[in-house]
């Protein structure tokens, strides 16, 4: 898609700009910004950074939105880079620093040390209150309803017992949470990157000790209650990514709404299950002893613009792996799986009548790669299928051994006419 492209039925549009993509969304006189930005020079990672921050500079200048940017996840060929890019992105932001969640999977274009996504929110028509707490968390309020950012936690140690570390983390998290004036119930999803997500842990595995600890730090959390329509008050969780990482240990980040108003002024969220998909909050034990305490997406429906937050998508029918060996198909069937979710049929059967989202609903996504080779092809697929949409794509492991690939994304659609 083309920057003179600009009109359609999607409420915001996407652009290619100095070999970087990015989406516009126009919602209730906020506008949201979301961009996927890899360096222009090689070799000195320095100058590599240098001109990635030069080139979301000016895309930010182009669209007007110097110092809105709350939220930033860099992607790490080497850990050891942090040193080099955070002071950068430090001086850069000065006193208006997003969340910056540092993340060990590597970019899959060789050429690239790293890749830069970012968000930036700004009122068009309407007030926003921007407050930035440091490096863990950034607020902002949208009339009544507060929304929080908060990203980059992990264990103070590392290398230690999965259950232990994401409990600590988890932990960490609500600590800043508290601090900030939200707490667990205001999850609206999550992303926990995990070290060596499938490697065996005593007579367990690493994942599995992580479903372990989130299903203990969950328990008896009502979510998002003020924000869930009447009558679907039923097993609720955050849309969710649990994803590898490179290395050991486990790294936290999340989305949190809430409101001092008894009931939400305006906004609706609801769950959303894939129909030909078995809730992962009901998995068998073969999966893991507690199952993943996640939705398959989490929707946002304000006036007649709806965000879906699709949770970590893979090649999954009721609960079994399909396709095990094929990449192309576990692409295919990952995307298919993607559409029935967020296809109007669905988004009716969950309460929300008039919505209709398709792949060119896609303001921005994450493609997960867990073997090299697979890459030219995996990203074939997944650019066809979403056109002009800005991707990221990282080399990982994911949390199944006969799974190669994994999807995850924002969509934004409007609520279309009734006849």
């Amino acid at each position: 898609m083309t920057d003179s492209v600009r009109k359609h039925e999607q409420p915001f549009y996407k652009t290619s700009v100095l070999g970087s993509r990015y989406s516009l969304i126009e919602n209730d006189g906020v506008i949201y910004f979301h961009a996927v930005v890899a360096p222009t020079e090689t070799g000195d990672l320095k100058r590599a950074a240098a001109s990635a921050i030069d080139k979301f500079d000016a895309l930010l200048k182009r669209e007007y939105l110097q110092g809105c940017v709350i939220s930033q996840t860099v992607f790490l060929r080497s850990m050891a880079d942090r040193r080099v890019i955070e002071p950068l992105l430090t001086d850069y932001y000065g006193d208006y620093l997003p969340v910056i969640t540092y993340v060990p999977q590597s970019p899959c274009e060789e050429s690239e040390p790293f890749v830069f996504e970012l968000l930036a929110i700004k009122g068009e028509k309407r007030r926003i209150r921007v407050i930035r707490r440091g490096p863990h968390a950034v607020l902002y309020d949208i009339g009544d309803i507060s929304y929080g950012r908060f990203g980059n936690f992990a264990p103070k140690g590392g290398g230690g017992p999965a259950y232990d570390e994401s409990i600590e983390t988890f932990e960490a998290m609500r600590a800043e949470m508290r601090r900030s004036g939200f707490d667990t119930p205001d999850l609206l999803r999550t992303w926990l990157y995990q070290g060596s997500i499938t490697r065996p842990e005593g007579a367990t595995q690493r994942y599995k000790e992580l479903n372990r600890a989130r299903t203990d730090f969950f328990r008896d959390v009502r979510f998002l209650q003020k924000f869930i329509p009447e009558g679907k008050q039923g097993v609720i969780y955050p849309a969710s990514t649990g994803i590898g990482a490179d290395g050991l240990g486990i790294l936290m980040s999340a989305i949190a709404v809430r409101t001092d108003a008894e009931k939400s002024p305006g906004l609706v969220t609801v769950p959303l299950e894939n129909p030909e998909q078995t809730p992962a909050f009901d998995y068998g034990a073969v999966y893991s002893p507690q199952s993943p305490k996640f939705s398959r997406a989490m929707a946002l429906a304000s006036g007649n613009t709806c965000h879906i937050y699709i949770s970590g998508t893979a090649s999954i029918n009721d609960s079994e792996t399909q396709f095990v060996g094929d990449p192309a198909a576990q692409t295919r069937r990952t995307i298919r799986n993607i559409l029935d979710l967020i296809s109007g049929a669905n988004l009716k059967r969950h309460g929300l009548s008039g919505f209709y989202a398709t792949l060119d609903n896609l303001a921005i996504a994450r493609v997960y790669i867990k073997r090299e080779a697979d890459y030219p092809l995996i990203r074939s697929i997944a650019d066809e299928a979403f056109r002009g949409t800005p991707i990221t794509y990282t080399f990982t492991d994911i949390c199944r051994d006969d799974l190669l690939v994994e999807v995850e994304g924002l969509a934004v659609c409007s609520q279309k006419e009734q006849g």
